[in-house]
């Protein structure tokens, strides 16, 4: 978004917003942007609202960054209750401070104030992590049914990866901050790089057999320490010599999928022959 917190600095890269690099705009447009085209929803929302403010007033602090003037308790609730009562919020919560929330509601909260001005963009972290599952659903029906009306964009930032398959277009897989597989989210029960099919071990479903997951290998380095060549050397099952070089991983297109692995020069060999084996009408391999 723009503004890393105290204590951090962007070491390199850039954050681009139809061709502007965020990083680089003044404090000035960058506030403009914020709340108004872009918007974020923290994964800890409930640490975002001031303490001991009525939450109506965090709502008309966001309404004045486009109405450009100060309303009145009657104008914001006018605004909020239709957004809240389709997610179950009563309007007497906006009365309330946050310490008299739940958990629940406060994320609720957090996710109405980001939507108040219609953002393009909308980036949520974890944004389901204090919802129960029925209040879950609801909050996902609700967001696809803004993202359709308002032709909005949505990047979701989740370790929850059912729900990234059955709620995304397209998935980026990170380790240490960089990318090492693009998929179509139809695809993720498929994953290619060894770090994407270690987390899939590690995902729980109903029904698994006791034992049956497996936690990933190892444990993350510190940022300022990588490896050579590859940032997963250290956990990979799968891990050759040719992993440790110094060069990184080459991109490698391997079916639908966009690989950063040195062994996905040889998935992608195998790829090739089997549809062509396929094409011939042989039995695809499995």
């Amino acid at each position: 978004m723009g503004h890393p917190v105290p204590g951090q600095r962007v070491a390199e890269g850039s954050v681009l917003f139809e061709g502007a690099n965020l990083l680089d705009l003044p404090r000035k447009l960058l506030d403009d942007l914020s709340y108004r085209r872009l918007a974020l929803v923290p994964q800890n929302v409930q640490d975002t609202f001031h303490p001991t403010q009525r939450l109506w007033k965090s709502a008309r602090e966001i309404l004045s960054k486009t109405v450009r003037r100060k309303l009145c308790r009657e104008e914001v609730l006018d605004r909020v209750d239709p957004l809240g009562a389709t997610l179950g919020l009563a309007g007497s919560l906006w009365n309330a401070r946050p310490c008299e929330l739940s958990g629940g509601q406060k994320q609720r909260m957090g996710l109405i104030l980001a939507l108040l001005n219609g953002p393009e963009l909308l980036v949520l972290d974890e944004p389901t992590n204090a919802l129960d599952e029925l209040t879950r659903a609801e909050f996902l029906v609700f967001l696809d049914q803004w993202r359709s009306e308002q032709d909005a964009g949505i990047v979701l930032l989740t370790h929850d990866l059912g729900l990234a398959a059955s709620w995304a277009d397209r998935i980026l897989v990170l380790y240490r901050g960089r990318k090492v597989e693009e998929l179509p989210a139809s695809r993720v029960h498929q994953p290619a790089h060894p770090y994407t099919r270690a987390l899939m071990n590690a995902a729980i479903r109903l029904g698994d057999a006791p034992g049956s997951r497996s936690a990933v290998a190892g444990h993350a380095l510190p940022l300022e320490h990588p490896p050579e060549g590859c940032g997963y050397l250290d956990r990979c099952l799968h891990a050759e010599e040719r992993c440790g070089r110094a060069e990184s991983p080459p991109s490698v297109q391997v079916g639908e999928h966009m690989v950063m692995c040195h062994l996905a020069v040889d998935m992608q060999a195998t790829f090739n022959s089997q549809n062509l084996a396929q094409s011939k009408g042989v039995q695809k391999c499995r």
